[in-house]
């Protein structure tokens, strides 16, 4: 048993929001100093660890990406003692290699949002002073990331160990030019929801890590209609229970891992990003 107490945050995306995933269910409201999160968390069990469910569009799915308050998701799950926040995310593939209904366990990440509030440290909250550089490489969890692969590898799970995701602002989805950049940069999967949430994990100094599911090829191809709501719906839904089952096996992993060298380098790595305001002496 190491220091840290583990606890999961999982924040899910479209159709990967079911409460019966957990056991003993109990329903939590949580204030932050960024406002509501996106809706009530849900706190319980999975194999006897420790979790918490957090609707990341609200269980209605009425939040859309760029009204998301990714701050105060990730404040709440903090506040509620969570150590970790695994995600799921619908994407659109810029490859032809991953298919519709193919998951991915993403390694990197392009930002190309324009009206998100993508830091805890800018002087909103008195409870947070200075200015924090946070280191984003790696982006996501490394030994998160590689207890996801031995989950997969146990339900003999199709996981692609590695992907790029770019972050559009949304809501529309890409033009063929704009989808056609995106595949020429040699990124994977493109979606509106990974950017923030990644980088204010990270400065919360929690161990983050997520899985796309490609939902359609976006418009990049030629000869193929575009991307539609309708589309990316139905491929989720055939997917979301190998989602599901992939989150219900690596959380017990989570649980039984030892993480003190873990959290602590994380907590090292954020603390290295501040930068102290000059004295007076040295102006």
């Amino acid at each position: 048993m190491g220091k840290y107490k583990v606890k999961v945050g999982i924040i899910g995306g479209s159709g990967l929001n079911d409460p019966d995933i957990l056991e003993d269910r109990v329903e939590r409201r949580v204030s932050t100093p960024f406002g509501d999160p996106s809706d009530c968390l849900i706190e319980g069990r999975i194999s006897g660890v420790d979790c918490v469910l957090l609707a990341r569009h609200g269980r209605k799915h009425d939040v859309m990406p760029s009204k998301v308050n990714y701050r105060a998701n990730i404040w709440a799950l903090k506040t509620l003692g969570c150590t970790h926040v695994i995600a799921s995310t619908a994407t659109g593939s810029l490859q032809e290699d991953i298919a519709p209904g193919d998951l991915v366990l993403l390694d990197s990440f392009i930002d190309r949002t324009k009206s998100r509030k993508d830091t805890f440290f800018d002087n909103s909250c008195s409870e947070l002073t200075g200015v924090c550089h946070v280191p984003m490489d790696p982006a996501f969890c490394p030994e998160t990331r590689r207890l996801f692969l031995e989950a997969a590898s146990k339900l003999s799970l199709k996981l692609r160990p590695t992907g790029t995701c770019v972050t559009i602002e949304g809501p529309r989805f890409s033009s063929k030019a704009e989808s056609l950049l995106y595949k020429s940069w040699g990124v994977h999967l493109v979606n509106m929801t990974m950017v923030p949430e990644v980088c204010l994990a990270r400065e919360a100094g929690l161990c983050y890590a997520a899985v796309a599911m490609a939902t359609d090829y976006d418009c990049w191809r030629d000869k193929e209609a575009g991307v539609s709501v309708g589309e990316v719906l139905a491929t989720f839904k055939k997917n979301v229970a190998k989602v599901t089952k992939l989150f219900r096996e690596v959380v017990p992993l989570i649980g039984a891992h030892e993480w003190d060298t873990t959290i602590d380098d994380l907590k090292s790595l954020v603390s290295s990003g501040f930068m102290s305001a000059p004295s007076k002496e040295g102006n």
